[in-house]
């Protein structure tokens, strides 16, 4: 798997050749990354790629919902062999989730992913 790096904007970036491309255990560390980050429906040639993140930043989210959406969406990339770890952390007041996975790729290497998720609507 070899894809675009991604800098910290979430932009692709560009003028170094190859050297702007990320391969193997990278690769797919930011292709969960990128997952982690997609809105549903909002990316019009894959309408049902992402994660429906608005319908769980209400009062009483289903918390089971959103690990089985975001575990589905990890287990459809290329080269996740296994998750290891799964948290959500809920704070309910502030409506704000962190998640945190630590999942397994082809390449045997053990990775961790987090991200933090508000309402900023």
């Amino acid at each position: 798997m070899k894809v675009r790096e991604l800098d910290n904007n979430h932009d692709w970036t560009f003028g170094q050749g190859l050297a702007n491309y990320l391969h193997q255990s990278d690769a797919i560390a930011q292709c969960v990354k990128t997952k982690l980050l997609s809105l549903k429906k909002d990316w019009f040639l894959a309408r049902n790629d992402g994660i429906a993140w608005f319908d769980y930043l209400d009062k009483n989210p289903n918390t089971k919902q959103l690990e089985i959406d975001i575990k589905k969406q990890i287990f459809n990339i290329e080269g996740v062999i296994s998750i290891d770890e799964f948290d959500i952390l809920l704070d309910s007041e502030t409506r704000e989730f962190l998640i945190q996975i630590t999942y397994t790729d082809k390449f045997n290497n053990s990775n961790e992913a987090s991200f933090n998720v508000t309402d900023n609507r």
